[in-house]
C-alpha cells in the first residue's frame, strides 16, 4: 500500500532501526531496556539455516523486547510461518517465560480475519517458541518509514480493519495494551491484521489489576494514561492508543513527539489536549481530528466504550469520503467531514462526543435529503420515465461504445437446473435494468451465459472458457461448493474475478472471490441457536449431500450444539442426485429427533420430503429446518407436507419493504406472475448492482481495479442493507427464518437485530483446523470436493 497524498511528511521519529531516536517498547520500574540479550539483529541473523523443531529458519522478520521474529518453513504441510522464539537465556526467568506463555494463551484464543492467527505453541530443548500466520506485507509503521502519510481515507480504512480484529480480542476478554502502526500489518490482498499481543493479558473481571504499581508496560509514544499512571487498565486502553495510531497514519508522527524525552511524552499523554492532524497536515478532514479527540480522551468513560462504537463512526467517516456513494447536504454536518479549516477551528471547546454527534448529524441530513450512508440510491435505481426530485423527466443517456461483457456460469441441465436457473434469470434482470438506465460507464452490459451441467469439471472448463475465449471482465455464478472450490482455483491463475451468490460453509477467503451468500455465522449458526433457545430443541439430526457444504456444516453443528448443551442424534450424506432415501428416513425415525437439519441440495429433497412423510415425521412432531430449499425448490415439492417446515437464509420473498417491492414487481414483469423469487436469486441481483457500482467508482472494466472498488461497496438490497467487508470480500447480511406456508411462500418468523458481520472462518476452532479439515475431506475423496460414485 502507497499513499497517493502528494504531501508526505518526513519520516516520523521514533521509527529508526538504530533506536536511537526511538521511544520503543519500554518497562518502566523493571527493565528499561529495549532489546534484551539475544534479541539483538547480530545474534538473531544466527538462527537462519537452523532448524527449530519440525520448522527451517528461512530469514528474519524482526527483533525486540520479547525476542527474535523468525521466518519459517514447514515442510510438512508446505507454508511458511512467523516464529516468536524466546530467548533461551531468559527462558530461566520466570517472570518473563509466563509473560510469553500467556501471550500465546491469549492470541491462540482469537481467531478472526484482522488478527494474526496462532498455529502452535511449542518448545525445542529449552527454547520456547510461537508459531504463527506469517502475514504477508509491510507493517503501517514500515510504510510510514518509506512514504510518509497515508491518505486520510486509506488511514480511516486502515483503522477500521483494526477495530474489527481488537474488537475480537476484546470479546473474547483480551486486552492488547500496544496497538501501534508497527502491530498493524498491511497484508497484500489489502486487509489489515492487528499482530503481536505479547502485551495482552486475558481479563478475568473488571476490576483485575492488568499492572503491578509502578511496572509500565507498553509503547510511550500510544500509551494511555492510565498506561503511563501504572493504574488499572481495560479495553478502552487500546481504543485510546487505536486514536493516537490514526494519529500517526494520518500525519507520519508520533503523537506528543515534540515533547521530547519518555517522561515528558508520558506526562503530555495524562495532561495535554489530544493531539490534532490538522497542525500538521491541513487537508485532513475536520471529522477525522474529531474521532481522535474523543477516543483519546483523557478519562476511559468519555472514549468511546467499545471498539465497535469507534469502527461505527469511522465506518460513517470513510462512506462520507468516499464521495461516489454518498451525497453531503451542504451544510455544518458535511463540512465536519469536508472541511480543510484551519485546526483552530476545530478545537474551539467542543465536547469529546463531537464525532459522534457530528456523524449522526450527517446520517439525519442524509436521510432527509433521501440518500444513506448505505448508499446514495436504493438497489431499484431510477426507473426508466421517472422524475428525479426536482419534478423535471429523468434524462437517461443511451449506452453506446463496446459492450462490458460478463459471464453468468451456473447450471441449466443436471440435478442443480432447479436451482439454479433462476438465479440466472434474476442476473438477465439486474443486467437488462443497468442497461435500461444507461448502461455502466455509458456503454452496455452483455451478458454471456455458460451451463455448468451440475458438475465442476465442466463447471472448470466453462469458467476458463469465458475469460479466456468470451473476454468478459467478471463471472457470476455458482452453486455448490464442489463447484465453487473447483472453479477458485481457475480465477486464482488467471487472476480474474468471481461473484458466488450462495450460502456455504465458510472456511474459504479468494482474493479473486466476491462472496455475496452468507457465511456459517449468518444462516447455520442463527438457525442453530434460535431452535435451541425459541422453540427448545436438543435432540437434533442432520442429513446432507455428500459434498463439502454439508460435511463442513457437520463440523461446524457439532461445534455449535457441544457450546449450547443440545445433542447430534445421527447424521446421514447421500450421493447428490441420488433417490435412495429410505434407509436415511428408517435412521432418522429410529433416532428420534426433535427437529431434523436439512443440508440435501438438488432433486433429492423431493425424494426425501416424500419418504419422511410416508413414515410419519411431520412439520407438527419433528420439523425440518433446511438450508437449501427456497421458493423455488419448494415449487417441486408436495406444498401440502412441507407447511409448518422451516428454512433459513437472509431472504425471503414475503419481506415487507420498498425494495422487496419492487424487485419482486419488476421480476414478474419480466417472467411472469406465477414466478417466485429465492435468496441466492436475490443475491445475484444485488450482486450484480454492487458489480456496476464499482465499475463506476473505479472508472474501469480492468479486473484488477473492479476487484479493488468492489471492498467496501454497499447498497439497500431487497432484504436489508449490505456491504462487502474488505477484509473477507464477503457480505454483511441479516438472518431470518421462514415457516412453509400453504401458498408456496414463507412466513418470517424471527429477524436477526441487524445485519451480521461477516466471519467465514468460524470461532469455534483455529483457522488452522478447518484448512487441516478441508485438507483431509479433499485428499479423501481423491483430490475432489465432492465424495466419489461407489
Amino acid at each position: 500500500m502507497s499513499s497517493n497524498d502528494p504531501e508526505q511528511s518526513e519520516t516520523p521519529k521514533g521509527t529508526s532501526s538504530d533506536g536511537a531516536e526511538s521511544l520503543g517498547e519500554t518497562v518502566l520500574g523493571g527493565d528499561t531496556s529495549t532489546s534484551p540479550p539475544g534479541a539483538s539483529p547480530n545474534e538473531a541473523a544466527k538462527w537462519v539455516g537452523r532448524r527449530l523443531g519440525k520448522y527451517d529458519i528461512t530469514g528474519i522478520l524482526g527483533a525486540g523486547g520479547m525476542g527474535v521474529v523468525l521466518k519459517a518453513h514447514d515442510a510438512t504441510i508446505g507454508r511458511d510461518v512467523a516464529i516468536k522464539v524466546l530467548p533461551s537465556e531468559l527462558s530461566a526467568d520466570h517472570v518473563l517465560l509466563n509473560r510469553f506463555l500467556d501471550e500465546a494463551k491469549s492470541a491462540g484464543k482469537l481467531n478472526h480475519p484482522n488478527t494474526v492467527t496462532i498455529h502452535e505453541v511449542a518448545r525445542d530443548g529449552q527454547t520456547h517458541y510461537l508459531v504463527m500466520e506469517l502475514a504477508t506485507g509491510a507493517s503501517a509503521e514500515e510504510h510510514l518509514k518509506q512514504h510518509g502519510a497515508f491518505a486520510p481515507s486509506e488511514a480511516t480504512r486502515i483503522v477500521v480493519d483494526a477495530c474489527r480484529g481488537v474488537a475480537a480480542a476484546h470479546k473474547a476478554g483480551i486486552v492488547h495494551r500496544d496497538i501501534k502502526p508497527a502491530n498493524l500489518l498491511l497484508t497484500d490482498d489489502g486487509s489489515v491484521k492487528v499482530s503481536d499481543f505479547g502485551l495482552a493479558k486475558r481479563v478475568q473481571s473488571q476490576s483485575m489489576q492488568l499492572t503491578r504499581d509502578g511496572h509500565v508496560v507498553g509503547t510511550p509514544y500510544y500509551m494511555s494514561p492510565e498506561q503511563c499512571e501504572a493504574r488499572p487498565v481495560d479495553a478502552r486502553s487500546d481504543i485510546y492508543s487505536l486514536g493516537a495510531t490514526y494519529y500517526s497514519l494520518l500525519t507520519g508522527h508520533n503523537p506528543y513527539e515534540e515533547s521530547g524525552s519518555v517522561v515528558q511524552v508520558m506526562y503530555a499523554h495524562c495532561n495535554a489536549a489530544p493531539p490534532d492532524p490538522r497542525e500538521v497536515r491541513a487537508n485532513v478532514p475536520a471529522a477525522c481530528a474529531q474521532i481522535i479527540e474523543r477516543a483519546m480522551a483523557k478519562k476511559p468513560e468519555q472514549r468511546y466504550q467499545s471498539m465497535d462504537e469507534m469502527r461505527s463512526d469511522l465506518e460513517a467517516l470513510l462512506a462520507a469520503m468516499s464521495g461516489a456513494n454518498v451525497v453531503l447536504p451542504s451544510t455544518s454536518a458535511a463540512h465536519a467531514v469536508q472541511s480543510t479549516a484551519s485546526p483552530a477551528a476545530g478545537r474551539s471547546g467542543r465536547p469529546p462526543w463531537a464525532a459522534v454527534a457530528g456523524v449522526l448529524a450527517i446520517l439525519i441530513l442524509a436521510a432527509i435529503a433521501g440518500y444513506s450512508l448505505f448508499g446514495d440510491r436504493d438497489i431499484r435505481g431510477t426507473p426508466e420515465g421517472s422524475s428525479p426530485d426536482n419534478g423535471e423527466p429523468a434524462v437517461i443517456t443511451p449506452a453506446s461504445g463496446e459492450p462490458i461483457r460478463v459471464g453468468i456460469l451456473h447450471s441449466l441441465t443436471g440435478t442443480m437446473a432447479s436451482s439454479e436457473s433462476p438465479v440466472v434469470d434474476a442476473a438477465l434482470l439486474a443486467i437488462e435494468e443497468l442497461n435500461r438506465e444507461g448502461g455502466v460507464l455509458g456503454r452496455r452490459v452483455e451478458a454471456v451465459v455458460a451451463d455448468g451441467r451440475s458438475d465442476p469439471a465442466v463447471f472448470a472448463r466453462e469458467a476458463k472458457r469465458l475469460i479466456d475465449d468470451e473476454d468478459v471482465c467478471t463471472v457470476f455464478g455458482c452453486w455448490t461448493s464442489a463447484c465453487r472450490k473447483t472453479v477458485v482455483p481457475v480465477f486464482e491463475e488467471l487472476d480474474h474475478l468471481l461473484v458466488y451468490p450462495v450460502q456455504y460453509e465458510g472456511l474459504e477467503e479468494s482474493p479473486n472471490v466476491i462472496y455475496t451468500g452468507a457465511a456459517p455465522n449468518q444462516q447455520i449458526l442463527p438457525a442453530l441457536k434460535w431452535a435451541y433457545a425459541f422453540e427448545g430443541r436438543r435432540r437434533f439430526f442432520l442429513v446432507g449431500s455428500d459434498y463439502v457444504f454439508p460435511r463442513v456444516a457437520f463440523e461446524i453443528v457439532t461445534d455449535q450444539l457441544r457450546e449450547l448443551g443440545g445433542e447430534l442424534v445421527g447424521a446421514e450424506f447421500l450421493p447428490l442426485g441420488t433417490t435412495d432415501v429410505q434407509p436415511v428416513v428408517e435412521k432418522i425415525v429410529e433416532a428420534q429427533p426433535d427437529v431434523i437439519l436439512n443440508f440435501i441440495n438438488g432433486d433429492t429433497n423431493t425424494a426425501f420430503f416424500a419418504r419422511l412423510r410416508r413414515a410419519g415425521i411431520t412439520p407438527q412432531t419433528t420439523p425440518t429446518i433446511s438450508f437449501s430449499i427456497g421458493e423455488e425448490e419448494l415449487r417441486h415439492l408436495d406444498l401440502s407436507a412441507v407447511t409448518g417446515d422451516y428454512c433459513a437464509w437472509n431472504y425471503f420473498q414475503s419481506i415487507d419493504s420498498a425494495e422487496n417491492d419492487a424487485f419482486v414487481s419488476s421480476f414478474r414483469a419480466k417472467y411472469g406472475p406465477q414466478r417466485v423469487i429465492t435468496d441466492p436469486m436475490e443475491a445475484s441481483y444485488f450482486g450484480i448492482k454492487l458489480w456496476a457500482q464499482a465499475v463506476a467508482a473505479a472508472e474501469s472494466t480492468d479486473v484488477n481495479d473492479i476487484r479493488r472498488a468492489m471492498r467496501n461497496q454497499r447498497l439497500k438490497a431487497p432484504h436489508g442493507e449490505v456491504r462487502i467487508d474488505p477484509a473477507t470480500q464477503h457480505t454483511f447480511k441479516t438472518a431470518r427464518i421462514g415457516r412453509v406456508k400453504p401458498d408456496g411462500q414463507f412466513e418470517v418468523v424471527w429477524t436477526a437485530a441487524r445485519p451480521e458481520a461477516p466471519m467465514p472462518y468460524p470461532a469455534s476452532r483455529t483457522t488452522a483446523e478447518w484448512r487441516a479439515l478441508l485438507h483431509d475431506l479433499y485428499t479423501g475423496w481423491g483430490d475432489q470436493w465432492s465424495a466419489p460414485e461407489n
